[in-house]
């Protein structure tokens, strides 16, 4: 009967954290089934139902009656944050063209990120037990959907980034950013399942498998600010948990027989797939190439070098351009109306394409000092975690930080919806791993001692 109950339990967790993902990594499937699959192109009636679908499936049984304790301190400063954006935008408008209709979606936006700051610190601690599972096979059904979408449009080609066609418009029309996303936070979810040691072997095959998959599909979007985190992710990755020590008790270990059966194992199925399959991975080589070119592009530009095998300057393309403009903007600024920046522009007056920047160009010195304060504490306890590895939902929570805070210099708006989902997730979850029950946190890996042959003393012979 226990174990019956514990199941029921279980299963009620998945159903929590699966609406934690639809409000923070949705946008792949919706774009799938709304688009992809038509069955409401381009409707955004559809997108807020599937999203008022997620805020229901987060809401525990016992709401109201059990609530969590959030980081306070992250919690006031992004209410603080939100409360500042509502005032600005009915108060203090800096876009003349904003038109009534655009009043209600915003404030629609908002709502939907209040309920869901409400609901979270409804949801218990314990979804830490099933978070990591429920995050693999949903950003892997999100993958495979993207992969079906791709090879049943016509308009698809090579090439191209990999994205859904929205509102059956014109190729390029898509977001692959939210596909980057999605694809590293499966990077990030199965390597936490694939190192955890009281993981099976079988969801160990499926951890790697559906991490390799998002590796090509993180390639196949060509999106920078999800590949620099990753990179970054990589390297204190190993800053924080390999140490020398650990690299040697690893090689000895692999000159085992069971070892050397299963790397033998692996390399022939390499072997047999790129035989078989070399189109694909001639596919991904091409994407990676063309993208480390057209980056290498704006590094050749920003230097004043001419492009590479060309005798023509090499110029930025139109990101990297618009970034250009905004700093030049922000430089005007400091230079001729830096009394401006006291109260800000106001709301939404200009697209800096640099959240960070944007929080004080449009919403004065109060507004930087909401949301850096709010991103700038994360920061530091997002690294503490990383050093301690407390439990598998804050290790995922702070490798995906580093996504956002990638993007707070490169993409976006600081007052966007699908910032202030995960950004809610940290408020609620950063910096209070002290409150977890003991049975939640990893056991900790005994360091690797190193062995020294004593050498006796020449006088005591």
């Amino acid at each position: 009967m226990n174990s019956i109950f514990r199941t029921l339990k279980m299963l009620d967790y998945m159903r929590m954290v699966l609406g934690i993902c639809i409000m923070i990594d949705g946008y792949p499937l919706i774009f799938f089934f709304r688009d992809a699959m038509r069955l409401a192109p381009g409707n955004t009636t559809f997108t807020a139902l599937a999203l008022a679908g997620g805020l229901i499936l987060c809401v525990p049984f016992t709401v109201l009656r059990r609530l969590y304790r959030p980081n306070f301190t992250l919690f006031w400063l992004g209410l603080g944050f939100i409360v500042v954006c509502i005032f600005y935008m009915y108060v203090y408008m800096g876009d003349l063209s904003f038109q009534p209709k655009d009043y209600q979606k915003d404030l629609i936006y908002y709502t939907y990120i209040l309920i869901f700051l409400f609901i979270l610190i409804n949801v218990p601690n314990d979804i830490a037990q099933v978070f990591i599972p429920v995050v693999v096979l949903f950003t892997l059904v999100s993958n495979m959907g993207l992969v079906y979408s791709l090879i049943t449009d016509p308009s698809w080609t090579l090439g191209q980034r990999a994205t859904i066609t929205l509102n059956n418009n014109d190729e390029g029309s898509g977001n692959p950013h939210v596909f980057s996303r999605n694809a590293y936070m499966s990077i990030i979810a199965c390597a936490i399942w694939l190192f955890r040691p009281n993981t099976n072997f079988f969801f160990k095959l499926i951890a790697l498998f559906s991490g390799v998959f998002s590796v090509a599909i993180l390639i196949l979007t060509q999106t920078r600010s999800a590949t620099l985190a990753f990179i970054f992710a990589v390297i204190i990755f190993f800053y924080f948990n390999v140490r020398p020590a650990q690299i040697r008790s690893t090689v000895r270990s692999l000159f085992r027989p069971g070892p050397i059966l299963i790397m033998l194992i692996g390399v022939l199925a390499i072997v047999f797939l790129l035989k078989k399959y070399y189109g694909v991975y001639s596919i991904v080589e091409g994407y990676l190439s063309n993208f480390i070119e057209r980056n290498m592009e704006n590094v050749y530009a920003i230097l004043g070098l001419k492009a590479k095998g060309t005798n023509y300057k090499a110029v930025l393309d139109d990101s990297a351009a618009g970034r250009t403009f905004s700093t030049t903007f922000f430089s005007n600024v400091l230079v001729g109306h830096l009394h401006r920046l006291v109260f800000g522009f106001g709301y939404k007056y200009l697209y800096l394409d640099i959240p960070l920047l944007e929080s004080l160009t449009n919403f004065g010195i109060v507004g930087f000092a909401l949301f850096g304060g709010l991103n700038g504490l994360i920061v530091y306890h997002v690294f503490g975690i990383m050093r301690a590895n407390p439990n598998p939902l804050s290790v995922f929570l702070a490798y995906f930080y580093l996504l956002l805070l990638v993007q707070l210099f490169v993409n976006g708006r600081p007052n966007e919806i699908w910032f202030w989902f995960p950004l809610g997730l940290m408020m609620r979850f950063i910096g209070v791993e002290h409150l977890f029950p003991a049975y939640l946190s990893d056991p900790k890996t005994p360091p690797v001692e190193e062995t020294y042959a004593v050498v006796p003393n020449a006088q005591s012979v």
